[in-house]
């Protein structure tokens, strides 16, 4: 694979500016300055030039309909070479045949040349007058100098018609005519006339007298547009007036490889063959494909091979990223392009020859420390030279220059220039920047070692001052300073305490304890003074380094010599070299925090914007490097043992960001046994009582003075003495006296509590669990105090009594603990209630859930307990009554249940008592009991039923699948209940005799003949009539 410097051979004119032809305009070709030969050695022909000679030389022989060619391109594209091109070949016959092959041979004749360029602004004679003059017939056009007007179709007939050929070349004629319009001539201006002029010039080409003539104009229309629309006015004319235009040739190909053709034409003698252009896309597809699979680029080796075949020796970044500024107001296009990339071929072939070590010439092959490329970026893009002198190129001073050489490359310079060229396009909707991706796509080649890439840009984006990202996450230059830019100048207003300051705030946070069981406060570089311990709390103190010596310094290790809480604090230090560096960071995340702040709040810009994702970026790696500091800044902590304050160094480790500096510190502590985990196990309670709670009895306060005094004591959670003594004092190993702590005590007396688990409200029986407490044995007594004569309970989990007070005693067979005093138990006695309606009156019925007491009760509001009568059975509620109160006493053994409040709300349901009533929601009864009483209830009171559901089930075989069940409709009605219970005696007589059943009863309608026989239903049922709003209909 070769070399740029072995096959590319530049041209002369590369290095010698005397021979630089891309400042040639039409004067040239008339004072024959040109040397025709070695201007066509330059000149690639492309399609639009081919068709320029092809369509002149036919006019030339009159056979082209059109006289007139317009050139339309850009500026800088290519029209003025086309032109001198044509006027070349116009003015010798010799180049003639060799440029056209032969072609037009049959032109023998001279072929007259008229050039005229607008920048000649004045002409005394106007343009007519100076075509005349180069005709060598300037006194044709006498009768229109003086006054200056406008000659008519017939006069330039007149003057331009001849047997030989006339080329007229008349380029950027804006210019020209916008200076006329400046110059007053009559009522108008010069403008006017030259308009006309040429009106009446573009008509009369198209004359049969003129058909050998032709004239050749160039469009400027995106540069002058004042002149270009006096241009299509007079095209116009001219169409409107012999219906036929101009033709159009466009003299370099927009979309075609028109372009880099003209470039290697230009600037080499020779370039590199076939095979060897293959050589080197083989090389290129290697490394591209090597940078695919390390994930560096997206850039194809197919689109690489397809991009050097078209633009070889240019890099395919040459052809992606020039296009994006050829638009730029001002840019010249082709002669744009010749300019700077003859100064980049000039450069690599110059001083070091870098041509020797480069395959492609890149879009990176700029050399901005040199004047002349600077200028002509410039004038590419004026506002972009801050970003160069800063971040790209400032002869060894710029950000990308200073990282380069720390890395020993050229990397970093040659991303940066990729990325100001990506970032030159100066019009709207031009693309601007690149993407990682594409970076490093242009940076790969043979030989290039691409892994420290990423780094080394991440490096450059945290340094440079001018580079942006957009929301496409594309890097490009603009001229305002970013955030890191902003970052520099705001850190270096920062004095070395405001450092200092912003550095002990951090500290405070990274080391603030989260769990608390290692240590409970921080100190960050406190004076002697401001250090204050606490007995219960362990307090770690950040110191600076030593300034004299490595290690604690004299005055910390005095402080701790006279310290009483000697087993309360530990010093973390380090190194001084350090510190310094430690402070540096401590302005950065400060100045970082600020500058975030301001593009959130101030600014208010939202978190996707470019900017404050970038400074986003900046904070999580300046805190990176704060850490990593800190790691090397503290790397010593001092701790109490046994033989007073050791030191060990620690390592602080940071893995994903996560650097939890509390677990860390504490982990040392367990590595050096200083820091107990396991303080429920009965080691930890041994080495207290043995260590610190050495008598038998002592002051709790005392024990804990202790442990804060006492270095060969670990430490453990702040809370793990208070639990031990709470546990200790719960299971009876330790007992506490007015503040004194017994380690030994004596046994406890023995005590018992008694559980209510079980009431039966029918029988008024309670069940018991009684639960000894330093004992095994509970007796039970009735009306006085239990002894271990008193009946001893066999069953303490399953006790039934129905008295109302008992008392308990327990005892330690054992005679462990000596026998405590009984303990009385009394009955919680409840006052149960039910309203009922009876003869279309309330009743009451009230009930307690023991026997041998008393209700009292009132209807009045009155206190029961004072006032009540004595509850002797169910009671009229009286008219106007608003509350029930009842309590259930027995004075003797002082027992009263607690006073219920029973509201008594008024009867506002009335039925007719004289007219039928019927049930309409089913009546359910769900066991043999309830059935056959519900029956003979409903026979009592003459009620009449349908809808019956009848079902008897075996009980002997719940799986048997042994039941009956008897299903009557709606429509059946049965008038006396006896025939449904006759009908289930038999039923259970023939099927179920001597076998353990269950029946169940559902009534889906009930009939009473008259209200009077449901009331008296509800009655015998202790209901209220109100209970059935809403089920009933009559």
């Amino acid at each position: 694979m070769k070399t740029l410097y072995e096959v590319c051979k530049p041209r002369e004119s590369v290095f010698d500016e005397s021979k630089r032809d891309d400042t040639l305009d039409l004067s040239n070709l008339l004072d024959g300055s040109i040397n025709g030969e070695s201007f066509f050695e330059e000149t690639y022909i492309t399609d639009g030039m081919e068709l320029l000679f092809d369509t002149a030389f036919k006019r030339f022989e009159g056979k082209a309909a059109s006289g007139i060619i317009k050139l339309t391109q850009a500026m800088g594209g290519g029209k003025t070479h086309n032109m001198l091109a044509l006027g070349v070949l116009a003015k010798n016959k010799n180049i003639r045949t060799s440029v056209l092959n032969g072609k037009y041979a049959n032109i023998t004749d001279e072929i007259n040349v008229v050039a005229y360029t607008g920048r000649e602004t004045y002409l005394k004679f106007g343009i007519w007058g100076e075509i005349a003059e180069q005709l060598g017939k300037k006194e044709y056009f006498n009768d229109y100098y003086s006054p200056l007007m406008a000659p008519g179709q017939t006069a330039w007939i007149n003057l331009l018609q001849n047997d030989t050929p006339t080329l007229i070349l008349l380029d950027e004629l804006p210019p020209y005519l916008q200076n006329a319009t400046t110059i007053p001539v009559g009522t108008g201006t010069l403008a006017d006339i030259t308009t006309a002029a040429l009106a009446n010039l573009f008509n009369a080409v198209n004359k049969a007298e003129l058909h050998n003539v032709c004239i050749v104009v160039s469009d400027l229309q995106a540069t002058y547009e004042e002149g270009s629309q006096l241009l299509r006015r007079s095209f116009k004319e001219l169409e409107n007036e012999i219906g036929r235009s101009a033709i159009n040739i466009e003299p370099v190909g927009a979309n075609t490889d028109d372009l880099y053709n003209i470039l290697r034409t230009r600037l080499f003698e020779k370039v590199g063959n076939q095979e060897d252009v293959q050589k080197i896309i083989e090389g290129y597809r290697k490394s591209i494909n090597e940078g695919r699979q390390m994930g560096y680029t997206n850039y194809t080796a197919e689109a690489i091979a397809k991009g050097i075949l078209a633009s070889y020796p240019f890099h395919p970044s040459v052809r992606d990223l020039f296009a994006r500024f050829k638009e730029n107001p001002g840019f010249q296009q082709t002669r744009g392009y010749i300019r700077l990339t003859r100064l980049m071929v000039k450069d690599l072939y110059s001083g070091k020859i870098e041509a020797k070590n480069k395959y492609l010439l890149n879009a990176y092959d700029i050399n901005l420390n040199n004047a002349e490329m600077v200028t002509t970026v410039k004038g590419i893009k004026d506002s972009i030279i801050n970003a160069i002198s800063h971040d790209i190129a400032d002869g060894g001073n710029s950000v990308a220059e200073i990282l380069d050489s720390e890395r020993g490359t050229k990397d970093i310079q040659e991303i940066s220039k990729l990325i100001l060229v990506s970032s030159l396009g100066n019009v709207s909707n031009a693309i601007i920047g690149l993407s990682v991706q594409e970076i490093f796509g242009y940076m790969v080649e043979p030989g290039r070692d691409i892994t420290g890439l990423k780094q080394g840009l991440e490096d450059y984006s945290t340094k440079a001052w001018y580079l942006y990202k957009d929301k496409a996450n594309r890097l490009y230059f603009k001229d305002i300073k970013n955030v890191n830019a902003e970052l520099i100048d705001l850190v270096n207003t920062y004095s070395y305490d405001f450092g200092k300051q912003a550095v002990k705030k951090i500290l405070e946070e990274k080391f603030k304890p989260e769990q608390g069981d290692c240590y409970q406060n921080v100190e960050v570089f406190p004076s002697i003074d401001e250090i204050d311990l606490s007995r219960d709390k362990i307090t770690l103190v950040l110191t600076e380094p030593n300034k004299d010596l490595s290690g604690l310094s004299r005055d910390l290790r005095k402080f701790f010599d006279d310290i009483s809480y000697k087993n309360r604090v530990m010093f973390l230090t380090g190194q001084r070299n350090s510190m310094d560096n430690l402070v540096i960071k401590g302005k950065e995340h400060s100045a970082i925090k600020s500058i975030i702040n301001n593009l959130k709040f101030e600014e208010k810009l939202p978190e996707t914007d470019p900017q404050y994702k970038q400074a986003l970026d900046l904070y999580e790696k300046i805190n990176l490097e704060f850490i990593s500091s800190l790691r090397e800044s503290f790397v010593t902590l001092y701790y109490p043992k046994r033989s007073g304050l050791v030191s060990d160094d620690i390592t602080m480790e940071f893995e994903e960001n996560n650097y939890n500096l509390e677990e860390q510190i504490k982990k040392l502590l367990i590595d050096k046994m200083k820091f107990d985990t396991d303080i429920n196990s009965k080691e930890f309670r041994d080495k207290f009582e043995d260590r610190i709670f050495t008598q038998r009895q002592m002051n709790w306060n005392a024990i804990k003075e202790r442990a804060a005094t006492t270095m060969s004591w670990s430490w453990h959670h702040p809370n793990a003495l208070e639990d031990l003594k709470a546990d200790m004092l719960r299971r009876g190993e330790w007992a506490e006296t007015g503040g004194y702590i017994d380690k030994e005590p004596p046994a406890p007396e023995t005590s018992l509590t008694v559980r209510e688990i079980y009431e039966d409200e029918n029988t008024g029986e309670v069940t018991l669990k009684i639960i000894p407490q330093y004992g095994d044995e509970i007796y039970y007594e009735i009306g006085q105090e239990a002894t271990k004569s008193s009946l001893k309970i066999k069953d303490i989990h399953n006790f039934k009594t129905k008295e109302l007070k008992l008392s308990f005693l327990c005892v330690d067979s054992k005679g462990n603990s000596p026998t405590g005093k009984p303990i009385e138990w009394t009955r919680n006695v409840k006052v149960k209630y039910k309203p009922y309606d009876k003869d279309g009156k309330q009743f009451m019925e009230l009930k307690a859930t023991a026997d041998n007491v008393k209700i009292l009760y009132t209807t009045n509001g009155s206190n029961p307990k004072e006032s009540g009568g004595v509850y002797e059975g169910d009671f009229i509620i009286p008219a106007g009554t608003k509350f029930i109160q009842a309590i259930a006493v027995n004075e003797k053994l002082g027992i009263y249940s607690e006073t219920i409040q029973i509201e008594v709300k008024e009867r506002k349901f009335e039925i007719d008592r004289d007219k039928e009533l019927v049930i309409i929601e089913p009546i359910m009864y769900n066991n043999t009991s309830a059935t056959f009483k519900g029956l003979e209830e409903l026979e009592k009171f003459k009620a009449s039923i349908s809808g019956v559901i009848l079902g008897v089930s075996s009980n002997n075989n719940p799986h048997a699948n042994e039941f009956i069940e008897l299903t009557m409709g709606d429509g059946i009605r049965i008038d006396n209940p006896k025939i449904v219970l006759d009908e289930l005696n038999k039923i259970l007589k023939n099927f179920f005799d001597g076998k353990e059943f269950e029946v169940n009863l559902t009534i889906n309608k009930i009939i009473f003949n008259a209200g009077r026989y449901f009331e008296q239903w509800v009655s015998d049922k202790k209901e209220r009539v109100e209970d059935y709003k809403g089920k009933i209909r009559q």
